[in-house]
């Protein structure tokens, strides 16, 4: 006859099973929470680097001086309006409001798309002249203009380098007293606003907003950031960002971008949503002494 478990080590194996078996689901639950902890992690800086990546492509090229390429800013940084240029070329001709340039290659999605607000030209101490304009450029523009006759020899601006790429554009606007010189230094731009306010992809969270101010077009980038998420201002030399906006603006250098992305939901085990603090920096170009 086969010998079977007594009554004390049946129970003695249960305990056993249920020690362990506590010991794999705690395991299992701590583990769970921790990928979930790293989930909104993620989510968080997903959100900051969404923001950044598009404001550095707009902010990065924003001209600094007199007048300046920031135009306008809120108390609190989160409502700022910059000029932001996106074609670079050189002045052929201009007469009576008509303008006719050659430009450097663009990509053609960023040229042609909506939101053109003027162009402006640099004279010869290095300040630029914004000249507002809600007619877009007109391409091809009027290649003849771009050809011209120097005694003993013939240039011709239609196309910068010799590239195939390059093109042409009329432009109208104000007319240009005086003239600048053939070849001074232009570019087309859109003033675009940013806004930190209510979302609409994650209600009652704050969301990045961009808008076209010349059609009015706007889209959300990113969704949700903190409330602390602002611009700060770097003024003239100082090495520090201030939050004040400072007066005048054009004593702007650049932009401090505090960018704290938050997750959407808030994580097991924890009582708010995470957040990830990112700051980054932008300087303008054209610096001026």
């Amino acid at each position: 006859m086969r010998r079977g478990f007594t009554l004390i080590e049946l129970m003695l194996s249960l305990i056993i099973t249920a020690i362990i078996g506590t010991a794999l689901i705690r395991m299992t639950l701590a583990q769970a929470r921790f990928m979930d902890q790293q989930e909104a992690w993620r989510s968080a800086r997903g959100v900051s680097r969404s923001g950044i990546n598009r404001l550095l492509s707009d902010l990065r090229m924003v001209v600094a001086g007199v007048p300046s390429g920031l135009e306008a800013a809120a108390a609190g940084g989160q409502d700022f309006t910059v000029r932001v240029p996106y074609a670079f070329g050189v002045m052929c001709s201009t007469l009576a409001g008509l303008t006719t340039v050659s430009l450097l290659p663009v990509d053609a999605t960023m040229f042609t798309a909506p939101g053109y607000s003027g162009y402006a030209w640099r004279d010869a101490a290095g300040v630029y002249t914004y000249v507002p304009s809600l007619v877009a450029p007109v391409t091809p523009g009027t290649p003849g203009n771009c050809v011209a006759a120097i005694p003993s020899q013939v240039y011709t601006l239609a196309s910068i380098n010799g590239s195939p790429a390059g093109q042409t554009a009329n432009l109208t606007g104000a007319a240009l007293i005086p003239a600048p010189p053939v070849g001074s230094i232009i570019f087309l731009y859109r003033r675009v606003r940013y806004e930190f306010k209510n979302s609409v992809a994650v209600p009652g969270r704050l969301g990045l907003w961009r808008t076209t101010l010349s059609d009015g077009a706007t889209e959300e980038l990113a969704a949700p950031f903190d409330n602390t998420a602002r611009v700060n201002f770097y003024v003239l030399n100082n090495a520090i960002a201030q939050s004040a906006v400072p007066v005048p603006l054009t004593d702007v250098r650049g932009l401090e971008l505090v960018l704290n992305g938050m997750s959407e939901r808030t994580p097991g085990g924890s009582t708010a949503p995470k957040t990830a603090n990112v700051t980054s920096s932008v300087f303008f170009e054209n610096r001026p002494d």
